[in-house]
């Protein structure tokens, strides 16, 4: 081999989230030859507009596990955000204002988180573990432990509701189009400005990182309310997807997301982390759930593969990382 091709070959890089691509592509293939009928465009389209919330969410998520820090209350800032919108809404505020005020109080919510882990100096996973029973709390408070359904023809009939709610005759549901602009947005944030690289920098090393000047606490507090904003977000996009919240909405999220994020390539230990690979996990656990009942078994099934996966895909991060270790 010449030394330009050796020099090119060196040079050439499969992209992080190659593997993991692959490997939904092989998932996929294997569900659609047992059945078929999995492959239809429109089957694999309303999977992924089922799981595109909690792909959000994920990556977000990515954020915080960059930063060697994991959230364990944002299921229900996503629920209380729908329930302040959704009632808004029934309270006679306009459409628009009411899905601000939604995903105003999950950017407060997530400030919150923040705050206290700075002040208490508290890993996140710690004060969240509070702030999630508390947020669940004020949410059965406020809806009477009932679903907040906005039936009035006016809110129904708005482009927010007519959208998400397929409505509005388009090739892709416009939530898809929504989630992977949002994508975009979250993959640039971290990877190009420099409010990512303190993540990643705090991630890697968090006494270095202060010592460089970088402000740690607020750049913790910043990204739980970021976590709390994308989680508002997700919640107002759910009232619009499904036209109503209910009591237990958000209640399951913390897997499929965690496991979306982690499937997708972003270690627990932190310091890295890759956005799009968050997606692509998110729908590596949407065929599993969507697979066994297409495949005819029992649902529960899908809990335990996708726990399987986890397993697997931190087993696969840490070899990785012992291998690049010595290597180095």
């Amino acid at each position: 081999m010449s030394e330009r091709a050796k020099s090119k070959s060196r040079r050439f890089k499969f992209p992080e989230e190659a593997s993991v691509i692959f490997a939904l592509l092989v998932l996929v293939g294997i569900v659609g030859t047992l059945r078929p009928t999995f492959l239809k465009p429109q089957n694999l389209l309303n999977l992924a507009a089922s799981y595109s919330i909690s792909a959000l969410l994920a990556g977000c998520i990515v954020y915080l596990l960059s930063m060697g820090e994991i959230d364990l209350s944002f299921g229900w800032i996503l629920n209380l955000s729908a329930v302040v919108a959704g009632l808004s809404m029934i309270a006679g505020v306009p459409v628009w204002i009411a899905i601000i005020l939604g995903i105003v109080a999950g950017g407060l919510m997530g400030a919150i988180n923040g705050f206290l882990t700075v002040v208490m100096r508290l890993p996140l996973i710690i004060v969240t573990l509070g702030t999630a029973s508390v947020f669940q709390g004020i949410s059965l408070i406020s809806n009477k432990s009932g679903s907040v359904v906005p039936t009035d023809e006016k809110l129904t009939s708005n482009i927010f509701f007519r959208a998400l709610g397929g409505e509005i005759d388009t090739p892709v549901p416009f939530i898809l189009i929504f989630v992977v602009f949002a994508f975009l947005v979250l993959h640039l944030t971290l990877h190009k400005t420099r409010f990512g690289y303190r993540i990643l920098a705090i991630g890697s090393n968090p006494e270095a990182a202060r010592l460089a000047g970088i402000p740690t606490k607020r750049i913790k507090i910043l990204v739980c309310a970021l976590m709390g904003v994308v989680s508002g977000i997700g919640g107002v996009l759910f009232l619009g997807f499904r036209g109503a919240v209910d009591p237990s909405t958000g209640a399951n999220l913390l897997l499929p997301v965690v496991a979306a994020a982690i499937i997708g390539g972003t270690p627990l230990s932190g310091g890295a982390g890759t956005v799009w690979g968050s997606l692509v996990g998110a729908l590596i656990v949407g065929v599993i759930g969507v697979g066994v009942v297409f495949l005819g078994i029992d649902a529960v099934w899908s809990t335990l593969v996708t726990g399987l996966v986890i397993i697997f895909a931190i087993g696969v991060d840490q070899v990785v990382r012992v291998r690049k270790n010595r290597a180095g």
